[in-house]
């Protein structure tokens, strides 16, 4: 490793000026705005500063890595990794507890995350690498580069092992040129190609074939013309324009499916059959029915609702151990410290996968509407979440999903694998996104819940309301997490938030947040609280002037699926992370939207109908010299 450092780096010198070339010639295949077309999706020119030069999420990267490469979804089905590429990359290595090596997967890399805005990545206002960030995406780049040599699409000619020299570099040439292309989103220029063939040359010195693909390769998968989605360079002089056919096809594809564009989308960019509103529809309705965009459209809804927060959740065992057979305590001797946490992990990678499974089966195999994402009374449970969702569950047809996880146990890294069943919920305790346990328990404390934080989701995340920041001091009034309490958890948290310096928000914060209280912090159901029986009922009104007046969680769904502002503020959400900006609640073509789906609330003609607004083809002239 340490002797092929200066050629590595000998390599990324070449690369920036590959790039440098790369951002100044790439070709124009821009459509201009005719003068009458109505720009529909923005309010003025400003709305669009900063479009179009965001950086790909780490998901989409992954994501891209594996398409690029035509390897497989599961990466127990990746081939293994040439010698070649050894000599240049090795795996991640992440510690486990006390020290001991967590074997990594060969694929996804783990990436650091990106900051985000407002819980959401993909926004470029979120996006701030650190030294750490590029050092992840050089190790990453040489590691899947090393992948090219067995990928099924890499190569342009037949039987690449068999090929004499002279063969093998004319091949390797082509392939990469085509490989450019594919990273790139685009036709490379004869510039561009000059570069990569002088960049060839330079490394194949000193390098042979093999290991000179793996390094060209790593050059491009470390540019930003991959890196990024970079605004093809313009010629014209106006401000506003429409995207190109390959600008448009990487808007679709990482839009809908977290991941480059396929073979068909760059075909129909090179056709120019991405310029109507028709063929953008109909492109997206091919993509939507692609298995490809159920993990993608989920991914949103986890953002949303904050769903990864399930994979750290700290029920306490003190309360709730018991109902896992083991004891309130563990041993003083310490043996069995692990017993709780090795329960726990199944139990979070369980809640994350019924609310994925949730989710996908409301979207793509129910009826797909709103109403049914926050109404259901249908989802999936494994052995190991059968005792919160209790006995009163009814199996129903279906196959049974195998949903592979990782997870620590007693300091050593364990693969395992979850099998879900299809159940219905019992009649009167659960139905909806908002009464899974993953809702549930990312919005509780150890011992109770946490109607404040269920409110909280309700209003801001379902609502789009604007709360303000708690006062000063609000934490600390809060009743204690304990389980000596002498009142409700209702009752406590009402004389917590009286005071009128607490009760101008908590009036709106709280009621929603009561509906849940016939759930615990595990989001078992449940009729009785410390001794007395839950009172779930409440009122509230939302800023539109809506009331909601309800004696449960149920009633509660029903109320917010039916809601204008609720309807409403999931399609500002949708829109905003189409076009990666927020617009104005005034604009036009919001608004049509928004009518459109107050009317009809099915989930994916509401996408299929944001890709054929002006505001998701529209950017604005980069001021860049």
């Amino acid at each position: 490793m340490v002797q092929v450092r200066p050629t590595i780096l000998s390599g990324l010198v070449a690369l920036i000026s590959l790039s440098m070339i790369a951002c100044e010639d790439a070709p124009s295949t821009e459509q201009e705005l005719p003068a009458q077309v109505p720009i529909d999706g923005v309010q003025s020119d400003d709305a669009l500063e900063g479009r179009g030069f965001r950086a790909l999420t780490p998901r989409e990267r992954n994501n891209t890595y594996r398409d690029l490469l035509g390897l497989p979804h599961s990466a127990s089905d990746w081939p293994d990794r040439p010698i070649a590429a050894a000599r240049f990359a090795t795996l991640q290595n992440r510690a486990g507890v006390f020290g001991s090596q967590v074997q990594p997967s060969v694929w996804p890399w783990v990436f650091p995350t990106e900051n985000g805005v407002d819980g959401f990545e993909g926004f470029v206002d979120g996006q701030n690498p650190s030294a750490y960030d590029l050092e992840e995406v050089q190790k990453a780049a040489l590691h899947f580069a090393g992948y090219a040599l067995v990928s099924p699409i890499f190569f342009t000619c037949q039987s690449w092992q068999d090929l004499d020299d002279a063969a093998k570099q004319s091949c390797a040439k082509e392939s990469i040129e085509r490989f450019a292309q594919r990273a790139w989103r685009r036709p490379i220029t004869p510039d561009e190609a000059t570069h990569l063939s002088n960049l060839w040359s330079s490394l194949s010195v000193r390098h042979n074939v093999d290991e000179t693909i793996v390094l060209v390769v790593a050059a491009i998968l470390q540019s930003p013309q991959f890196l990024f989605l970079v605004p093809i360079h313009e010629q014209s002089q106006s401000n506003v324009r429409l995207l190109g056919p390959w600008e448009v096809a990487a808007q679709l594809s990482y839009f809908l499916w977290d991941t480059m564009p396929d073979q068909a989308l760059f075909a129909a960019a090179a056709r120019g059959q991405l310029a109507t509103k028709e063929q953008l529809m109909d492109q997206a309705r091919r993509m939507l029915a692609d298995p490809k965009a159920r993990p993608a459209i989920v991914h949103f809804h986890q953002q949303l609702l904050h769903l990864n927060r399930v994979l750290s959740v700290s029920p306490a065992r003190r309360v709730y151990g018991p109902a896992f057979g083991i004891e309130p305590e563990p041993p003083l001797d310490t043996t069995g410290d692990g017993v709780w946490p090795g329960i726990l992990g199944p139990l979070r990678h369980s809640f994350a996968a019924e609310a994925h499974l949730f989710i996908e089966t409301v979207i793509f195999d129910g009826d797909g509407t709103f109403s049914s994402l926050l109404t259901s009374d249908q989802g999936f449970m494994s052995t190991q979440s059968a005792g919160v969702y209790g006995p009163n569950v009814t199996a129903i047809t279906g196959p049974i999903k195998r949903w592979p996880y990782g997870n620590v146990e007693f300091s050593q890294a364990r693969r395992r694998v979850l099998e879900l069943r299809p159940i219905r919920f019992p009649a009167g305790e659960r139905a909806g996104l908002m009464t899974l346990p993953a809702i549930l328990a990312i919005n509780a404390y150890p011992v109770h819940p946490a109607p404040i934080l269920r409110g909280k989701t309700v209003l801001e995340r379902l609502g789009c309301q604007v709360l303000g920041a708690p006062i000063p001091g609000a934490e600390a009034s809060m009743p204690p997490d304990s389980e000596g309490a002498e009142l409700t958890n209702r009752e406590r948290t009402t004389l917590a938030t009286h005071p009128p310096a607490c009760d101008a928000c908590h009036a709106s914060m709280n009621p929603p947040g009561f509906a849940y209280e016939s759930y615990d912090s595990l989001g078992r159901y449940r009729t009785q609280d410390n001794g007395f029986d839950v009172d779930s009922s409440g009122s509230f009104m939302l800023q539109n002037g809506e009331e909601f007046t309800f004696d449960n969680a149920l009633e509660l769904g029903q109320q917010l699926a039916n809601s204008h502002q609720v309807r409403d503020c999931y399609v500002s959400r949708w829109v905003k992370y189409a076009i990666g900006l927020e617009l104005a609640s005034s604009n036009q073509g919001l608004l049509d939207l928004q009518a459109a789906f107050r009317q009809d609330d099915n989930i994916i003609e509401l996408l299929v109908s944001i890709v054929a607004t002006d505001a998701f083809r529209l950017t604005r002239r980069s001021t860049r010299q």
